[in-house]
Formats: structure tokens, C-alpha cells, sequence
């Protein structure tokens, strides 16, 4: 009783606070190992998000294809012609927050994102372009690690790949042979994942536990 107490005071009073959740997975969420996997991930997201401008810079030449732009409506044919996939929205939080489906949504989000790059930045069009999405990739991998970690922590299930990159190759190389085409490709893919990486964050802070809000849980 005095636990959820302290959680509802700490919640009524801090701006960013870890959300009710399920006594189990309050436990393994205090666990350094957990914590340190969660702060890891959020820095290296946060790290992804401050690239994103200047690979949009190296590889979108058009002006119109801005990554300030936030009305996409104007490219409303491209995305439908496209059709690229793109990850579950991530569970709203709610005093009946599961952890193992908010990381499960996480890490099919973060592959399908990688997996999306991966395959538009291997067109031609964009073969000698400077910074290619590598660096944005090897992020991605190494958040994806330590999500799998805080999987593994929780003994969750992981979920199968959304897209294979193979399938995805298959489906998008017909598709993006015009030059303009596979720029908007780039386009949707990198505000895509921006907007995804920023809803990321979100849930992860909500996972981080500061020495405040732990000294308040343990009293």
C-alpha cells in the first residue's frame, strides 16, 4: 500500500515519471541492469534523431522535399504508389502498461526502420552520396541490442521480422528506378523514422527511474 502511495505522490509531483505498471515489471525495471539498457538505448535514439538533418541533406537535393515540412498531403500519390510499411504505433500508456508489448512494438518499429534504410540507401541514386545512411543504421543496431537485452531481462518473446529486407528490396526496387521517386522514398522514410524515434524516446524515459523517484518507491 505505502509503495503505490509513494508512486502516486511521485507521479502527482515529477513532470517525467515512470507510469503504473505491473508490480513484476516495476521489479525488473529498477534493476541496474535494466536501467543502464534503457539509458543506453534513449542516448543512442537521441544520437539518431541529431543525424537525421544532414542525411536528409546529403541525400534530398529536391527544395521541395523539406524535413521542416510537416503536411505530407502534397505527396499523398507517392505514398500511396510506395506503399512503404510502417511500424505499429506504440501502445498509449495506461495503469495497464506491459512492458513486453511496449518493447516488442520498439524493436519490430526500430528493425522495419532499419531495415526500410537499409534497402533505399543501396539504390544507385544514391550510391556516392555523403553521409549514406550507415551511420544512422549502426545506431540502429546497436539500440536494437539493448532493447533485445531489456527483452531478455523480462524474458519477453521477441516478435517475427514485420518485412524481410529481401521482400522489401523486391517490392520497392521496380518502383524507385526515377531519380525523383526514390527521393521522396528517402523523404518519407527518414521523417518516418524521426516521428517513430521521438514516440521511442517518449517510452523510454518513461522507463528510466532517476534517484529521486527510486528513493521515493523505497521509502
Amino acid at each position: 500500500m505505502y509503495f503505490y502511495l509513494g508512486l502516486y505522490l511521485a507521479l502527482s509531483t515529477l513532470g517525467r515519471s515512470v507510469l503504473p505498471a505491473p508490480l513484476k515489471d516495476m521489479e525488473v525495471m529498477r534493476s541496474p541492469e535494466f536501467q543502464d539498457a534503457a539509458e543506453s538505448t534513449l542516448s543512442l535514439i537521441m544520437k539518431i534523431l541529431g543525424e537525421i538533418p544532414a542525411v536528409h541533406k546529403s541525400l534530398i537535393h529536391t527544395t521541395t522535399l523539406s524535413l521542416d515540412e510537416s503536411d505530407l498531403s502534397t505527396l499523398q500519390f507517392f505514398k500511396e504508389f510506395l506503399d512503404l510499411p510502417e511500424p505499429s504505433p506504440l501502445q498509449p500508456f495506461s495503469n495497464k502498461f506491459k512492458l513486453d508489448v511496449s518493447l516488442g512494438q520498439i524493436d519490430e518499429g526500430l528493425k522495419l526502420q532499419e531495415t526500410l534504410l537499409k534497402v533505399i540507401g543501396e539504390l544507385a541514386h544514391f550510391k556516392f552520396k555523403k553521409p549514406k545512411p550507415e551511420g544512422l543504421l549502426y545506431d540502429l543496431r546497436d539500440a536494437l541490442l539493448h532493447i533485445h537485452r531489456m527483452q531478455h531481462l523480462i524474458k519477453a518473446v521477441k516478435g517475427d521480422e514485420k518485412v524481410s529486407e529481401s521482400r522489401l528490396k523486391e517490392d520497392l526496387e521496380p518502383k524507385l528506378e526515377k531519380e525523383y521517386t526514390s527521393q521522396v522514398a528517402a523523404h518519407l522514410a527518414l521523417i518516418r523514422l524521426r516521428h517513430f524515434a521521438k514516440d521511442v524516446s517518449r517510452s523510454l524515459q518513461s522507463m528510466i527511474i532517476s534517484p529521486e523517484e527510486q528513493g521515493t518507491q523505497d521509502s
